[in-house]
């Protein structure tokens, strides 16, 4: 059941939680902050909404994984090496997959996935691609978050409601 957007006041402040696909506000600062929108910014960027740049094995400072994997997710190639599609329902998909090299992986979950970005191992137990960075700098709530992004990715965008807005 979608109870759209909720006002809540605590503090003599308004907060925000939004119910469904927007995630909750997170108070970075005097800024709120939605999961998605961290989640985005590590994955365009690799800068957590709050601006502080996540350390990588490769020493990379304000790119993101959308560098290679590019804004879809879905991929594709950077200096002639095969980037795969990392939208989430394709990793997940339960037929997993094999690379044009014939190696198989079984289909990844939310720790799989984890693993992948921070240690570099796939699903299968076996290393990713040494140009793959490890992530290293991702808290636990960043990698959350970027998890929700990763999956929010090729789904339609809700309707903005209509009309007069009153707060």
């Amino acid at each position: 059941m979608n109870l759209g957007p909720r006002l809540a006041l605590s503090s003599g402040l308004v907060m925000v939680a939004l119910m469904g696909g927007g995630g909750i506000l997170q108070s970075f600062g005097s800024v709120l902050v939605s999961s998605l929108e961290n989640g985005r910014q590590i994955y365009r960027f690799g800068v957590t909404a709050e601006g502080r740049m996540v350390e990588n094995s490769h020493g990379m400072k304000g790119v993101g994984c959308a560098m290679c994997h590019g804004p879809d997710g879905r991929g594709g190639s950077m200096h002639g090496i095969p980037v795969p599609n990392i939208t989430f329902s394709f990793l997940t998909d339960p037929e997993g997959y094999e690379s044009e090299t014939g190696r198989r992986r079984p289909p990844y979950n939310e720790e799989t996935f984890k693993a992948a970005v921070v240690a570099g191992i796939d699903s299968g137990g076996d290393p990713l691609h040494p140009e793959m960075p490890r992530w290293t700098g991702l808290t636990a709530k960043d990698l959350e978050d970027l998890l929700d992004y990763l999956k929010s990715l090729g789904k339609p965008k809700p309707p903005i409601p209509e009309g007069p807005y009153v707060l």
